[in-house]
């Protein structure tokens, strides 16, 4: 069980870090890939990760219905907002373009209304899976030091597989279907993975 909650990290951190170079893949032919570009898109990823772990810390700690409920919310809005930017992202990155003038404030529309919520939402299982290594006896700081180095070997994963394997040899609409059924897979098997009791 170790091994697969392990290999779902792993991916959700690819996911998480894979993303953020489609979504410049994305932008790049409305807005460019200025220096501008990637402030909004960092600032955005960042401020996602900030939220998202502050969310899954306060999910994490209530009772077991709720605790449950809120992980299938952060489910259906992960879900929900990358099939949204696959199916939709270009149509309304051009409508964005054309209704918005000002390129700042493009960006940003562009990247709250298509990047923000699922990484967010993704984001909210971190903590959730350091407290699953917690209440299995492991001590929380050593919890929280494997789950973001597993994590963070995951964002590394996902910035050069994207980089160098994914982009160069596949379309960003097909790779955006593919983040999709990704996440669907693993956070369904991270769901039942939360669910499985503690060991006596």
């Amino acid at each position: 069980m170790l091994f697969a909650f392990y290999l779902v990290v792993v991916t959700l951190g690819i996911l998480s870090m894979g993303f953020q170079l489609l979504a410049s893949r994305l932008l790049n032919p409305y807005f460019g890939s200025s220096i501008i570009v990637w402030a909004w898109l960092i600032s955005t990823f960042l401020a996602a990760f900030s939220i998202g772990s502050m969310t899954g810390g306060w999910i994490s700690n209530l009772a077991p219905a709720p605790r449950r409920r809120g992980q299938l919310a952060g489910i259906i809005t992960a879900i929900a907002s990358l099939a949204i930017t696959a199916a939709f992202g270009r149509t309304l990155l051009s409508q964005i373009e054309m209704a918005i003038t000002d390129v700042s404030t493009a960006l940003l529309v562009s990247c709250l209304g298509l990047f923000f919520l699922p990484v967010t939402a993704l984001s909210s299982f971190g903590p959730q899976c350091v407290q699953f290594l917690a209440s299995r006896g492991t001590p929380p700081g050593k919890a929280s030091g494997i789950i973001y180095g597993v994590s963070t070997l995951g964002n590394i994963g996902g910035v050069m597989l994207t980089a160098f394997l994914f982009i160069p040899h596949f379309r960003v609409s097909t790779l955006l279907y593919v983040w999709l059924g990704v996440a669907i897979v693993s956070l369904a098997s991270l769901m039942r993975l939360l669910r499985a009791p503690t060991s006596p």
